[in-house]
């Protein structure tokens, strides 16, 4: 089963916007956004770059900080930090830490990938606290 790629839209906590490509990758765990796909001025949390191992032998990503992103996905609204890196390929991968969050399924009907959201910012049981 191919990783389901959908256009989203993210948003900083401050209101900038970006349109990226979004990699739905339950096979990552951490959530990563392309550095140059995010909105020009975005708060970055960082100062010191590490490396993470990548499922190519041999392979490295650098991640040179984390932000915080809303997400709008499949007309759903969720949030989660992101790490930033220059060197991922795709715009954004929406990791399984993000998915296990917000509920998100990828289901596969012969040939026919879905991406399903379960929460949603909107949700009574997430924005009402007791």
């Amino acid at each position: 089963m191919s990783k389901p790629i959908r256009d989203t839209e993210i948003e900083t906590w401050d209101g900038r916007r970006a349109q990226v490509r979004a990699v739905v990758d339950s096979g990552c765990y951490p959530t990563i956004v392309r550095q140059d796909r995010l909105p020009e001025g975005t708060q970055v949390i960082g100062g010191v770059t590490r490396e993470m191992r990548t499922a190519a032998e041999g392979g490295k990503l650098r991640i040179v900080g984390v932000t915080f992103l809303v997400m709008k996905l499949e007309g759903r609204i969720i949030e989660d930090e992101a790490l930033i890196s220059p060197d991922l390929a795709q715009d954004l991968l929406i990791g399984a830490k993000t998915m296990q969050a917000w509920d998100i399924r990828i289901l596969n009907n012969n040939g026919s990938t879905t991406v399903r959201i379960g929460r949603d910012t909107r949700d009574p049981e997430i924005t009402e606290v007791d």
